[in-house]
């Protein structure tokens, strides 16, 4: 599919990291790029967000490349969607739509896609009411109870109020179920860990190596976006313990993702250990940890016990992490580095 990359920043020279990660997620949906343009929005038009020359810039674009879609890298409000569909006669898709595009392809477990499906659901009612607020004031006169649009989007908000309470529901099922399976868990004592970090920085390759599993492990965004728990044996140690892989973090995580994977997310908060495992051959690697410090507070587990992992050290043999506490450096895809995590993991075991 071919589309149009539309980058809005701040600045020309701002965040060219996140220029770059957001190009990798519009790859990782299967997009075939033909032009990518840098809007700077200092002051957001009233119309289009962007500036009426920068429209202007994108319809000649559009006018050569002919493409099906343009990708914007923020989440657009309806209004400015719409008025931008109109001035260039091309249909948008905002980050919010792409992030739910790829979790939909990477959702495998009914969980996962029950989870995606009520993110989808809660992204269209909100498009729905801010899409058909002109419709919403066009009230009758003295006698009349409504206008001529008023009744539609009553019907359309129903049925997506109804889809959103049955997906709830079956989402509950699941949600009793994992419950069940961690009191489980803490009634047999069980020491749990969990593998956390930003999106790609090589959890599912770790939980394959640690646990011998054959879970599937790419380079590509959300590999990974339902809780993985296998068993898990520390060397040198005759305690039981599980590994749980988790979805990865990502900067400005739509909200309505970051509720619907809430009951995901809250596997972390029940582990005796937090693993967080970073990409240490990333130029943006303190951005990142930053992002993932900040998702754990917004859940709640900002106060656990954690240890810090920095992987692919292959790509980066220069790095160390000397100066710091609980932290070690290892690649997962050589066993012989991971003593030291090893060492780490048993010194935060009970006795």
């Amino acid at each position: 599919m071919n589309i149009v990359v539309l980058n809005i920043a701040s600045s020309r020279y701002k965040d060219k990291d996140q220029v770059a990660e957001f190009l990798h997620l519009v790859e990782s949906n299967a997009f075939t790029v033909q032009f990518v343009a840098l809007a700077v929005v200092r002051t957001p038009s009233s119309a289009t967000y962007i500036q009426s020359g920068t429209v202007a810039f994108l319809k000649e674009v559009c006018a050569q490349c002919k493409p099906q879609y343009i990708v914007c890298s923020l989440a657009l409000q309806a209004r400015y969607q719409r008025n931008l569909e109109r001035a260039l006669c091309v249909n948008f898709i905002d980050r919010t739509e792409l992030l739910l595009s790829l979790f939909e392809k990477r959702a495998t477990s009914r969980a996962g896609q029950l989870q995606v499906e009520l993110a989808r659901l809660s992204y269209m009612q909100t498009k729905l009411v801010r899409g058909w607020t002109h419709l919403e004031r066009q009230r009758g006169g003295i006698g009349l109870r409504g206008g001529p649009g008023e009744t539609q989007i009553e019907v359309d908000r129903r049925i997506l109020r109804d889809n959103i309470h049955k997906t709830k529901q079956k989402l509950a099922t699941v949600v009793k179920t994992r419950q069940l399976n961690r009191q489980k868990r803490q009634h047999d004592r069980v020491f749990t860990m969990a593998l956390v970090g930003y999106t790609n920085a090589g959890k599912s390759s770790l939980f394959n190596q640690l646990t011998h599993a054959e879970t599937w492990a790419n380079d590509q965004l959300f590999a990974t976006l339902d809780p993985l728990v296998r068993s898990f044996s520390v060397p040198n140690t005759h305690q039981k313990s599980l590994l749980i892989d988790t979805v990865g973090f990502m900067r400005d995580l739509p909200e309505a993702l970051v509720t619907a994977f809430r009951s995901t997310l809250e596997e972390i908060l029940y582990c005796d250990l937090i693993v967080h495992v970073i990409d240490c051959s990333d130029q943006a690697m303190q951005e990142k940890i930053t992002s993932v410090e900040q998702t754990l507070e917004v859940i709640g587990a900002a106060d656990l016990p954690r240890i810090h992992v920095f992987n692919k050290q292959d790509l980066n043999p220069a790095f160390n992490c000397r100066d710091q506490q609980n932290a070690c450096v290892i690649s997962s895809l050589d066993k012989s580095s991971l003593q030291s995590l090893y060492q780490l993991i048993a010194a935060k075991m009970p006795a």
